[in-house]
């Protein structure tokens, strides 16, 4: 059956599940969440970034978040109660709730299960998600989950995708001193898988020359461990991470033969890795693990697995192909419905004009409309609404 995507239907649930909150919440409620800084942020790539969590205390050597001048030393739940984070989502111009919505990460600028107080705001916004939202929702952790924490994610009704970071089995004293061990972060993965859950082995930093002579093992373990994938990403140098490995005994030369240029205090500098990605690609595949190049493809794959709704990426990456591996959920060959005349009526309620719009499998081409009409939020929702790239001529 081929899947049928509305733009207006997600629009209007949107705003229906805005009033419903604002009606149920106090004032001040209200105010915090409308006010804050989730209300208004555009999405990054992943989708919507969800701090549950600021600041971390596993002070790891490559960390960058000093850099963005975020602790590593500590972690602070943050402020609102999951109703209001909803609500703040819910507020944001760029958000469409639901399953075919955008998708939620959790444990950018933080680690989400640091310790009591961040675990428990963590699960409270998961628990909110799961009541009002179901957008496919992921977390990201080097926290050694246990069977009660295990057990509770179980239980959400909510498309989730647990992201359990290893990156060294060999030199975790020297990348990682703070954070558990390998081992315990391994056996999250497993206690996840025994629950249900379609736990990934999330394999970032990738650093050149330092832990790139254990991608076999690693994987391996995350497979024998329980994990259904991997996602693979890069590494950032800033001039503070090149420093804290240097004084940690780490040999640099290769990371030093990849950089583009020496960080500025701040800068965070992004190391040419393709050719590492695609052998972790090939091995992964070798071992049975279903590889990714983004957090977002692996986040739309875990709610395919959830729910069987076989939808297209948000992220789109299936269009222009630089970072689709090609998993089970085969977005480039997805077939969807979308009612042309349901989209000009988009066009003409974002831009305020009428244009002409041709749609096929992939894009919406917008025809006699100005660009400055359309503005990023409009064609951020046409695109996910539609899974279809805008194309203004």
């Amino acid at each position: 059956m081929t899947l049928r995507l509305s733009l207006e239907k997600l629009l209007y649930d949107r705003e229906r599940l805005r009033r419903e909150l604002e009606a149920r919440l106090p004032r001040e409620s209200v105010v915090r969440a409308t006010s804050d800084y989730h209300s208004r942020k555009p999405p990054r790539p992943c989708g919507f970034t969800v701090h549950s969590a600021v600041g971390c205390s596993f002070a790891c050597t490559y960390c960058y978040l000093p850099d963005m001048g975020v602790s590593y030393a500590s972690a602070r739940p943050y402020g609102l109660k999951g109703d209001e984070m909803v609500l703040a989502l819910l507020s944001n111009p760029y958000f469409l709730p639901g399953r075919l919505g955008p998708p939620i990460a959790i444990g950018s600028i933080g680690e989400p299960f640091a310790d009591s107080g961040t675990t428990q705001k963590t699960l409270e916004y998961l628990a909110a998600f799961s009541r009002y939202l179901g957008n496919p929702t992921q977390f990201s952790t080097k926290a050694a989950l246990g069977g009660d924490i295990a057990r509770h994610l179980a239980g959400l009704k909510l498309p989730l995708s647990p992201l359990v970071t290893v990156v060294t089995l060999k030199r975790s004293t020297a990348l990682e001193p703070g954070a558990p061990s390998p081992e315990a972060r391994l056996e999250a993965i497993r206690r996840l898988r025994e629950h249900g859950l379609n736990p990934i082995l999330f394999l970032r930093p990738l650093i050149p020359g330092v832990n790139t002579d254990e991608l076999d093992d690693l994987l391996s373990e995350a497979r024998r461990h329980g994990a259904v994938g991997v996602v693979v990403g890069g590494f950032r140098a800033t001039a503070s991470n090149l420093l804290r490995l240097a004084r940690a005994g780490v040999d640099l030369s290769e990371v030093k033969r990849r950089l583009p240029r020496q960080p500025a205090p701040g800068e965070q500098v992004p190391l040419e890795l393709h050719d590492l990605k695609q052998e972790v690609v090939r091995l992964a595949r070798e071992r049975g693990l279903t590889p990714f190049l983004s957090a977002c493809c692996a986040n739309n794959f875990t709610a395919f697995l959830h729910d069987a709704l076989r939808a297209p990426c948000p992220g789109l990456d299936f269009i222009d192909g630089k970072f689709c591996t090609r998993c089970p959920v085969d977005c480039p060959n997805l077939r969807t419905e979308v009612d042309p005349e349901e989209v000009s009526r988009m066009v003409r309620r974002f831009a305020g004009e009428s244009g002409s719009v041709e749609v096929d499998d992939r894009w919406l081409v917008i025809r006699g409309v100005k660009r400055r009409k359309l503005n990023p939020v409009h064609k951020y929702l046409l695109e996910v609404g539609y899974r279809r790239r805008v194309v203004l001529k």
